[in-house]
């Protein structure tokens, strides 16, 4: 008697590589990104729970280029596996997610609490991309939109490759803003 293997279905795994690394059952989505890249900026409207974060999860993990050496690990057995687009593994990623978001009582408490988020994906991809930044450093710590401009600007004067920025719960932060306050801010 021949004992299939389990398939476990995933809960609240909104992580690319983990849901392959772990064997979770995958609905394979990736045929859709060949038609994304047909788009010049790309925007998903889904309703909660429709899986937008694990296909910002899936196209980091496609375009990264330093994770280039697990493209076959990652990708083998989908469809974008086997028909890659040469824009895969091609890009530095930066990715967002604003449902950690936190309100504040007035505009700089807000302005803190979006800059404490958001410094993070700029630096991390600073360091993912070491080889490329080498002894990069920012002028303007703690200030999320200097930042981003700093890291551009030093990718695009030095010929590195594009920059692909993602963002995950786009609309979390603009609702909680519009639910949230009675009066504007």
């Amino acid at each position: 008697m021949k004992i299939q293997a389990r398939i476990t279905i995933p809960y609240a795994v909104a992580n690319y590589a983990e849901m392959r690394d772990r064997g979770f059952y995958y609905v394979d989505k990736t045929d859709y990104i060949p038609r994304l890249e047909a788009y010049k900026a790309p925007v998903f409207l889904r309703p909660r729970r429709f899986g937008k974060s694990l296909l910002v999860s899936t196209l980091a993990h496609y375009y990264d280029r330093t994770l280039a050496h697990r493209f076959e690990d990652l990708f083998g057995g989908t469809y974008i596996g086997s028909h890659p687009t040469p824009e895969h593994n091609r890009y530095m990623i930066i990715r967002y997610d604003f449902s950690a978001m936190v309100m504040a009582d007035n505009m700089e408490g807000l302005e803190q609490n979006f800059n404490d988020l958001n410094c993070s994906p700029v630096e991390i991809m600073v360091l993912h991309n070491h080889d490329l930044f080498g002894d990069f450093k920012f002028t303007a710590r703690g200030n999320a939109s200097k930042m981003l401009e700093e890291a551009l600007a030093y990718a695009r004067g030095h010929g590195f490759p594009p920059v692909y920025i993602l963002i995950d719960e786009y609309d979390n932060f603009t609702n909680q803003l519009l639910t949230s306050y009675n009066d504007p801010l």
